[in-house]
C-alpha cells in the first residue's frame, strides 16, 4: 500500500481525477456499492466496513454494513466524512492533509465544528466528466482512514476505468 500521508496535494487530487466517471445514477450507484461489497468481503471479511452512496440533497442511494457488529459509530463517521466531502467537493483525507500541512483544525481554517465534518479519510466525491459539481459520495468506514480512502478510490476508479 502506498503511503498516501507522503503524497503532495496534487498527487492527491490526481487520485481523485482517475475516479471521474461517465456518467451516474441509481445503476452506476449500485454497481459502485456491489463492487464495494464484494471487496470489503473477501479482502477483510473480519472487518465491519460501512458502504455509502449518497447525494448531496442527502439522499442515499446505497448503504449496507458487511458485518453485524458494524455500528451507529460508523453510521457517524459516515455522516461526518460524507458532509466534508460535499461542502469542500474533496475527499476527506484531501481536506484533513491540507489542514495538517498548515497545521489548523478545521474549525480554525474552515470556522466549522468537528463534531459535523470529519477530515479523515473514506469519502470521495463522485464526478461525472462535462459536470461541475459533486453528483454524489462514496463513503466508507471500519478501516483504517488510509484504508478507508484507498478502498473507495479503488473502487471508483475500477468502474471510472470501464467507462
Amino acid at each position: 500500500m502506498a503511503d498516501i500521508y507522503q503524497e503532495s496535494l496534487k498527487q492527491l487530487d490526481d487520485r481523485e481525477i482517475s475516479t471521474v466517471l461517465s456518467s451516474f445514477g441509481v445503476d452506476v450507484a449500485w454497481e459502485i456499492g456491489t463492487l464495494a461489497r464484494k471487496k470489503a468481503l473477501e479482502e477483510y471479511p473480519s472487518k465491519a466496513i460501512v458502504i455509502d452512496i449518497s447525494l448531496p440533497s442527502g439522499q442515499v442511494l446505497f448503504h449496507t454494513a458487511t458485518k453485524s457488529d458494524a455500528t451507529i459509530d460508523n453510521d457517524e463517521w459516515v455522516a461526518r466524512k460524507k458532509r466534508t466531502a460535499f461542502r469542500f467537493g474533496k475527499s476527506s483525507f484531501y481536506v484533513g492533509q491540507k489542514l495538517r500541512q498548515k497545521n489548523k483544525t478545521i474549525e480554525e481554517a474552515m470556522f466549522v465544528s468537528s463534531k459535523d465534518y470529519a477530515t479523515h479519510g473514506g469519502s470521495v466525491p463522485i464526478r461525472v466528466k462535462n459536470v461541475g459539481s459533486v453528483v454524489a459520495a462514496l463513503t466508507i468506514s471500519g478501516l483504517a482512514q488510509e484504508e478507508d480512502h484507498l478502498f473507495a478510490i479503488d473502487i471508483l476508479s475500477k468502474v471510472a476505468s470501464k467507462d
